[in-house]
């Protein structure tokens, strides 16, 4: 680690503390209590870290071995992947339905760990790998990736203030910005490190498989109920409605 890498971290460590800091004491944060503090939204908010993370950092690595390892052109290896992205685009659709029917919490579990085992084998691609394990490897990773996105989102909007939805939408955004910086940094540093480039992507693939495989943790905590219709709950700021109106009194009374 260099002098300006470690300068860097420092200071936005302390640029982190000083942002926290402020905002525990701002009369209005940029980031309401009501919604950092959920249990829901933050345990959806870190599965669509590890998630984003494992997904997008499995990508970067898959794709050097295609090209750099296996010589294939960018066509040939975008072809290879190819299932990862059809499961992809199948998986969005029919996720609300197993929000529904089995509810956030296992939907979650079961997406997280479909990615790690993804992610898991493509870390075997090689020049003797048969072309269903990794066409396997990117359709799990594709599906899992696919479900965990939704079912997450679903979960950290819908657990938020109704008043604060916006907010919730943007962390969700911020999560999947974070989470592919933070794996392709952590794969690529695995690499840089590794004797040999076959060595260095499998155990950079294989991180990527735990974080994901790390995902299913704050995914139990998750609703375990099924999303159905609730009642708003206004906050402290939400001015009170007008009173019921009384009933008019019977006749003759």
């Amino acid at each position: 680690m260099t002098w300006a890498t470690a300068a860097g971290s420092a200071l936005t460590v302390l640029a982190g503390a000083a942002f926290v800091r402020r905002e525990r004491r701002a009369p209005h944060p940029l980031v309401p209590p009501a919604v950092i503090g959920s249990r829901p939204v933050a345990a959806a908010l870190a599965v669509l870290v590890c998630a984003s993370a494992s997904m997008l950092g499995a990508l970067f690595v898959a794709m050097y071995v295609l090209q750099d390892v296996l010589g294939q052109d960018p066509l040939s290896g975008s072809l290879t992947a190819l299932p990862g992205a059809a499961a992809m685009i199948l998986a969005a659709p029919l996720a609300p339905v197993l929000l529904r029917r089995q509810g956030a919490r296992r939907t979650g579990v079961a997406a997280s760990l479909a990615l790690a085992a993804g992610v898991a084998l493509l870390s075997g691609l090689g020049p003797a790998t048969p072309w269903w394990h990794g066409g396997t490897g990117f359709v799990l990773l594709g599906a899992g990736f696919g479900t965990v996105m939704v079912a997450a989102t679903a979960v950290a909007v819908r657990e938020a203030p109704p008043e604060h939805a916006g907010v919730a939408g943007g962390l969700q955004q911020t999560a999947m910005n974070i989470g592919p910086t933070a794996g392709i940094a952590a794969a690529t540093a695995v690499m840089a490190a590794s004797p040999g480039v076959a060595a260095g992507t499998g155990r950079a693939l294989l991180l990527l498989a735990c974080l994901a495989a790390l995902g299913a943790l704050p995914a139990l905590r998750l609703p375990a109920s099924r999303p159905s219709a609730r009642t708003p709950v206004p906050s402290p700021d939400t001015p009170p409605g007008p009173a019921p109106a009384r009933p008019a009194p019977p006749p003759g009374g």
